[in-house]
C-alpha cells in the first residue's frame, strides 16, 4: 500500500504518502469523520475509499494514488450514501468475491451506526440502468460543479440494540459487528441474519478479525483489556486470551496482515501497544501521545500508525514482528 488514510474530528479525510506528505483532503462531511476504509487497495492508480460521519452519511471517494503532490488536493465525493438515522460510527468493505445480493460484479461497504443497525450499500458508480439513484447538479458562485450522486441502503442488518461501534467484513459471506450492548455478532450476508453471538459484560469499541487460521477476534472496550475470541468454539463467550497492561477503554486493536501471533492496541491512556499473543505483557509500548489514543493500525507491515485526541498521527517504523 503506497498510502493510507485517515479520517478527523474537523471533519476531512486525508490521504497520506508519507509523515507530513498529505495529497489529498477529502471535504464535504459536516461533522466529524468516525472511520474510513479502502475498497480497493489494488486498484492501480485509481483508488475508491469510504467515510464515515456524525452527520449520519456515508461518502465514497477516487483519487489517483499515484500522484505526489507538493500541495494536497481537495476533492469531493463521487456518492453520498443516506440512510442511518444516527452518527455512523464505522465502515468496512467487502473483503473479496461477489456478494449473491446482486449478479453484478459490485463492490459494497457495511456500516455501523448509533441507531443500532448494519447497513449494506453498493459502491459503483451510478452508470448502469436500475441503479436507484439520484443525481444533484450543484451551483456555487455561478460555475455548475460536476454531478454528485445519492445512494439508499441496500439492505440492514438489524439485531443490536445499542451502538453499533465496528463492522469488519473479513470474508465475502461474513460481517462481524460490535456494539455497545455487549456483543459481537457474526452475520451471514445472504440470509441478512446473526448466525452466532458472543456475549461480554462490557461496551465493546473496536474489534478486528486475524490472527491463527485468520479467524480470531480481537475486542476492546469500556475496561483496560484486550480480549481475543475463538468463534470456532461455539457455545461459549469465554475469551481464549486476555491482555491487561492499558489502564484506560481499549479504542483500537489490529492483528498483523502476515503474523498470526501480533496485534497492536491503543488506549485512552495515550499508548499503543504491540502483543505477541505467546506472551502475557507488550512486547513494545508506544507512549506517542499526550491525550487519549483513539486509533492504530499497520502500515507497509512494519510501520505502526495511530491518531489522537491531541490532534497528532504518530508513525513508528521499523516494528519488525517477522
Amino acid at each position: 500500500m503506497k498510502f493510507f488514510l485517515t479520517g478527523c474530528y474537523d471533519g476531512l479525510g486525508r490521504v497520506w504518502k508519507a509523515a507530513g506528505a498529505c495529497t489529498h483532503i477529502l471535504e464535504g462531511h459536516s461533522e466529524p469523520v468516525t472511520s474510513v476504509s479502502i475498497i480497493n487497495p489494488k486498484g492501480g492508480e485509481s483508488v475508491t475509499v469510504a467515510t464515515a460521519s456524525k452527520d449520519r452519511t456515508l461518502r465514497l471517494w477516487k483519487f489517483n494514488a499515484e500522484e505526489t503532490r507538493k500541495n494536497p488536493l481537495k476533492i469531493r465525493a463521487f456518492k453520498i450514501l443516506r440512510g442511518h438515522t444516527a452518527a455512523v460510527q464505522s465502515v468496512a468493505a467487502q473483503t473479496s468475491g461477489n456478494m449473491v445480493l446482486s449478479t453484478s460484479d459490485f463492490q459494497y461497504v457495511c456500516s455501523g451506526s448509533w441507531d443500532s443497525t448494519i447497513n449494506l450499500w453498493q459502491t459503483n458508480e451510478p452508470d448502469s440502468e436500475g441503479d436507484t439513484v439520484s443525481t444533484k447538479k450543484r451551483k456555487k458562485t455561478g460555475q455548475e460543479k460536476e454531478s454528485q450522486w445519492e445512494g439508499e441502503a441496500v439492505s440492514s442488518l438489524i439485531g443490536h440494540t445499542q451502538c453499533v461501534s465496528t463492522v469488519k467484513w473479513p470474508e465475502p459471506k461474513t460481517i462481524y459487528s460490535a456494539s455497545w450492548d455487549h456483543s459481537i455478532k457474526e452475520w451471514n450476508v445472504e440470509r441478512g441474519t446473526a448466525t452466532s453471538t458472543i456475549y461480554h459484560d462490557k461496551v465493546l469499541n473496536c474489534i478486528d478479525i486475524g490472527g491463527e487460521g485468520s479467524a480470531l477476534i480481537a475486542a476492546g472496550g469500556s475496561d483496560p483489556i484486550v480480549r481475543v475470541w475463538d468463534p470456532r468454539k461455539p457455545g461459549t463467550s469465554a475469551s481464549i486470551k486476555t491482555f491487561s497492561s492499558h489502564t484506560s477503554w481499549v479504542t483500537a486493536c489490529k492483528w498483523h496482515e502476515k503474523s498470526p501471533f501480533h496485534l497492536v492496541s491503543a488506549s485512552y491512556d495515550g499508548k499503543v501497544m504491540l502483543w505477541d499473543t505467546r506472551t502475557a505483557w507488550p512486547l513494545f509500548v508506544f507512549d506517542s501521545h499526550k491525550d487519549k489514543a483513539l486509533c492504530a493500525d499497520w502500515w507497509k507491515g512494519d510501520t505502526v500508525l495511530s491518531g489522537g485526541a491531541d490532534s497528532k498521527l504518530c508513525m513508528t517504523s521499523g516494528v519488525s514482528v517477522l
